[in-house]
Order: structure tokens, then sequence, then C-alpha cells
């Protein structure tokens, strides 16, 4: 019983340990100094006629004189929802992959993605039937547990394979890499295991409705299994490189796209100029050390040319 007290507690640890993790990435990753703008055309933020051929509102005559502020609702409208439709189609298809996908990895990465994110909105699923006790999400529970787990294995073992046996590939594959890509498989092949064992998720539902009412419930090793690894997953996500989904944001929206006109005196200006004043701490020919960045832009370069 104690260690069915305890799959109980790591459930409720883990989400808060997750949030609480992922919030404090999010507010440190924002209140970074800024990053050089990459301004990659086409924006999606741009207007449509302009966004077919990489157009800007740059190309405009006088276009700085035109600058206004935007409403908070404008900002939204125009900026954050064409970006948050840019970055969602992204997240369900991987079409960035896919257009780079010299190496045959677009399939399994898209499959791997999609058995997580199956596999999640099942926990979440089962959450809502502990709930309401429906009929009908108990049984889409079953299948839809199999789907994810699949598709979730096929995925990573898919990605293992490519990664180990493409020369090019294998030389830029760490070993968390690695370890990242069987810890899902673990909990893919576990989930597979349990509801062999457990087609009608009885047990998993057991244990769902033990963790929502803190009365733990004996339920089989195999359905205890595939919730410790998942709790352990929601745990390891934000410390790792795989919450890349949140930060998705601040790099299109703060790099890939950030295309705003900088006026004087405003937050941007303000903290450009607040930057040019940090201190180098390293050297190099064309560097030195100590001066603020502002004197190293102001510098004579060896040429004889300012930088």
């Amino acid at each position: 019983m104690a260690l069915h007290w305890f799959a109980i507690i790591f459930a409720w640890a883990s989400v808060v340990i997750f949030f609480a993790v992922a919030v404090y990435r999010v507010v440190k990753i924002s209140s970074m100094p800024l990053g050089l703008r990459w301004e990659v055309y086409p924006i999606p933020h741009e207007a449509r006629d302009r966004r077919e051929y990489g157009g800007s509102y740059m190309e405009d005559v006088d276009w700085p004189k035109k600058h206004e502020r935007r409403s908070f609702w404008a900002e939204v409208v125009e900026f954050l929802a064409p970006e948050a439709i840019e970055i969602g189609t992204e997240i369900v298809t991987m079409k960035k992959v896919r257009g780079h996908n010299r190496y045959g990895i677009w399939a399994f990465s898209t499959l791997l993605h999609w058995g997580i994110y199956l596999f999640v909105l099942w926990a979440l699923l089962l959450i809502v039937q502990s709930l309401t006790r429906s009929a009908l999400l108990a049984a889409v529970a079953g299948p839809l547990l199999v789907v994810a787990c699949a598709v979730g294995l096929v995925g990573a073992a898919g990605l293992i394979v490519r990664r180990a046996t493409t020369p090019d590939l294998a030389r830029y594959t760490a070993p968390i890499d690695y370890f990242n890509l069987a810890f899902l498989a673990a909990i893919f092949v576990s989930g597979l295991i349990s509801w062999a064992g457990d087609p009608a998720l009885a047990g998993h539902r057991a244990y769902m409705s033990a963790a929502l009412t803190f009365q733990p419930t004996a339920v089989s090793g195999a359905v205890l299994a595939t919730f410790l690894l998942f709790w352990a997953f929601v745990v390891y996500m934000p410390f790792s490189k795989l919450l890349h989904y949140v930060i998705k944001y601040f790099l299109y929206h703060q790099g890939l796209w950030d295309d705003a006109f900088k006026t004087k005196g405003s937050a941007a200006d303000r903290q450009v100029i607040r930057q040019l004043g940090y201190r180098v701490k390293w050297q190099a020919p064309h560097i030195a050390a100590g001066k603020t960045w502002l004197e190293e832009a102001q510098m004579i370069s060896p040429e004889g040319e300012k930088k």
C-alpha cells in the first residue's frame, strides 16, 4: 500500500514541479538580454499579399513616419494570432523538419510527437472520465492508448535507429538524445503492456480515480509502472531540452519574425542602450576585453575603419 500512496503523491508532485519549473524557465528566458533579430521572411503577421513573396512594411515610402502604436486588440489579431497559427501548424505537422528532411527523420519525428500528444490527451481523458464517470470516454480511452503508444513507439524506435546508423546524424547525437528517446519508448512499451493485461483499462481508471480522491487502491504492476514512468517524464521534461515547444514562442516571435520598428525612448530602445553598456569579458584580435559594447563598436579596426 505504501507504493500506491507514493504513486498518488508522486502524481500531484510531478504536476506541481512541472508547472513551477516551466514557469521559472519561461520567466528567466523572457528576462534575458535581447538577441539578434533574424527577420526571416515571409513573416506571418505581414499583409497577405506581402507574405506570398516575403515582403515587408519597410517597402512603403517613408515607412518610419507611418509607424503607429497598435492597440492591444490589434496586436493580438494582426500579430499574435497569425504567429500562433504558424507555430501551431509547425507543432502539429513538423513542416520545417519535412522541408529539410535530408536524413529522412520527418516521418519518425512526426509519429513520436503525435504519440506524446495522444498519450497526454489520454491521461487528460482519464481524469475527465474519473470525474464524470462517462461511459463514452471509458470506451474511447482504450483505443486511444493503443494508438498513442504504437505511434509513439514507432517514432522513438525509428529515430534511435536513424540517428545511430546515419553517420552525419550520429556525429551530432549526444547520449542525452538517445536517453530521451529511450525514456519515451519505455513509456509507450509500458503503456502497451498495461493495456494488453487490462484492455478495458479498469485498473488505469481505478488508479486515476484514486489519485484524484487520495484513496489508494491496488492496481497491477504494469498499470503502476506506466503511470510512474509518465509522472517521472512530467518531472523530467521542464529540466530538459524537451521543453522546446514552449520556447518556440521566443524563437519565432522574438527572433525569426521580430521586425518591429524601434522608436526612440521605447522599451526596446532603452534595453538596447542598457545592453550596449555591458562590458566584454573576453578578447580576440578584433575585440578588447574590458570595454563596453558601444566602445567596441566605435573602435578603429586594424584596417583603419570603424567596426
